[in-house]
């Protein structure tokens, strides 16, 4: 009879869970509930998709290690191929310095990225993807799962992966059939964000991509600018904690204009504008300790956004579920599908893939006071460092790749912590532009117009 795993959902963690268990299954089935585009368009079920996004290089390297060549594809398709380096980043009273980091970036928009996996992983010779399905229910029988509920008829599974997101309904299903209901972190951001895509040209910007990050607790308000294919530009604005940005062009010229430096709020003054405002709102960071579950049901997992969904200024969601996806093939390597103890093997590792990105993404989102929930151990103390560490990636090359390293999720944050960079961190900060000065929002500081420019 073979097996067969099903994964509901074909968001980019569906998807790359699916590239992973057609390793191991004989049979893989994506059931999405959206009618599925045939070229790379924007789909109903990912409102963020419209938003800018990135890809870090940890999770690029674990997509082109399961479909290799998909990043030349990804470039040949418009995707824009840089160094995180080679960027205009106003963070901390200062620009960053310009360096090259050999930390890849490639930019483009979700729908291109998503659709093109989706291609790639729907050409696996044990893989279906079937759109315009919903799931109903699970199939329970006793301590396990043993398939799905699809329009009535009940689908057989070795495993079923659920990757729907943050609000999987599924949870709760077994959460009333006697499974343990994980805990939840809830950490409150109150976040929106508006985008608009611009056309782009030659001599816009003299780097490939352009960021404006706040200062808490002086300013809320944050710019990311990212080249899309089809020389376009897609420029996110946007604010925590109630502070959000008008959708009207007056108003969101207006809110460009108050952010900390004005290269962004120039590039769209002499823009031309390709998109209406559009807008998404996240309340809370939020994740799921399902590695604390002690009756987790045999032949069901969750994975990406149902475990944990970041604060999305960080570009950590897509990564995660990728690296998510590799614990699961580490698993798949020792245990069968169908394993009693896969579910408690995959949610243990999968703690530790979530620890370093929430570690970052919390401790950024406490750097705000209005910030509320469960705030980690020794949090302030290490927002105290990396505030250091900002202020010496303004003049140190080897701090800013540091410090890259760890944003992309290639290295863990306590190697910024390393003797040796400490040492580099303490002297840099000291010859910092913005060393000793308040930042930009604070109503003793300098103006915009005397912050120190980009080498």
């Amino acid at each position: 009879m073979g097996t067969r795993a099903i994964v509901i959902g074909a968001s980019m963690a569906g998807l790359l869970t699916a590239r992973v268990l057609s390793e191991h299954a004989d049979e893989v089935l994506v059931l999405e509930r959206d009618e599925l585009p045939i070229d790379n368009e924007q789909r109903r079920g990912v409102p963020q998709g419209r938003h800018a996004h990135a890809l870090l290089a940890a999770g690029e390297q674990l997509v082109e290690e399961w479909f290799p060549g998909i990043v030349d594809e990804l470039v040949a398709a418009g995707a824009v191929r840089g160094d995180g380096g080679d960027s205009r980043w106003y963070q901390s009273g200062a620009f960053k310095v310009r360096t090259d980091t050999g930390v890849p970036a490639t930019c483009m928009s979700r729908p291109l990225l998503e659709g093109t996996v989706r291609r790639r992983v729907s050409q696996r010779p044990n893989v279906t993807v079937r759109s315009g399905v919903g799931v109903g229910s699970l199939v329970v029988s006793g301590p396990r799962i043993t398939g799905v509920v699809v329009d009535g008829d009940a689908v057989g599974s070795d495993l079923v992966v659920d990757c729907t997101g943050r609000n999987s309904r599924f949870l709760d299903q077994l959460a009333s059939a006697a499974f343990d209901a994980p805990a939840i972190s809830a950490v409150k951001i109150d976040m929106s964000y508006a985008t608009r895509i611009l056309r782009r040209r030659d001599g816009d910007l003299d780097a490939t991509f352009g960021i404006i990050a706040p200062t808490p607790p002086f300013d809320n308000r944050f710019g990311v600018l990212l080249p899309l294919e089809g020389d376009r530009w897609i420029l996110t604005m946007g604010g925590f904690h109630g502070d959000t940005c008008p959708t009207d062009d007056e108003g969101y010229l207006a809110f460009a204009r108050s952010l900390a430096v004005p290269f962004l709020a120039d590039l769209l003054e002499r823009a031309e504008v390709l998109s209406p405002v559009m807008t998404h709102r996240m309340a809370t960071s939020q994740r799921r300790h399902v590695e604390k579950m002690r009756h987790a049901p045999a032949g069901f997992l969750v994975l990406g956004d149902a475990i944990c969904s970041f604060n999305p200024i960080y570009g950590q969601g897509m990564s995660s579920a990728a690296q998510q996806a590799k614990a699961l093939e580490n698993c798949l390597g020792r245990q069968a599908l169908g394993s009693s103890s896969l579910a408690h093997s995959f949610y243990r590792k999968a703690a530790k893939v979530v620890d370093n990105p929430w570690q970052i993404a919390v401790g950024g989102d406490f750097l705000h006071p209005s910030t509320t929930g469960p705030k980690p151990p020794g949090t302030d103390l290490v927002n105290r460092y990396v505030g250091k560490v900002q202020l010496a990636s303004h003049v140190s090359p080897d701090v800013l790749t540091a410090l890259t390293r760890v944003q992309n999720l290639l290295d863990p944050p306590p190697s910024l912590m390393r003797p040796s960079m400490m040492w580099k961190v303490r002297r840099a900060a000291r010859r910092s532009p913005a060393a000793g000065r308040r930042p930009i929002g604070d109503p003793h500081s300098r103006s915009a117009d005397e912050v120190s420019q980009p080498a």
